[in-house]
């Protein structure tokens, strides 16, 4: 089972839209839920996650 913790760092690589960056910025429930933000190689906040993070694992976008 996947969990966050505060500043841990995810990567997702596309071909076409490049690389995007989450970083964990709140966490619940011992890391199971968190909130993410998801910016892009420029450091332009682009989206927010919040879930838990076997949901944002297994989108296969998303790694460690």
């Amino acid at each position: 089972m996947h969990r966050f913790s505060v500043r841990q760092k995810w990567v997702a690589i596309d071909p076409t839209f490049g690389t995007f960056l989450g970083t964990v910025i709140e966490i619940s429930e011992a890391g199971r839920w968190g909130v993410v933000i998801i910016t892009d190689d420029q450091g332009n906040v682009l989206d927010t996650f919040t879930g838990t993070a076997a949901e944002f694992h297994a989108s296969g976008e998303w790694q460690l």
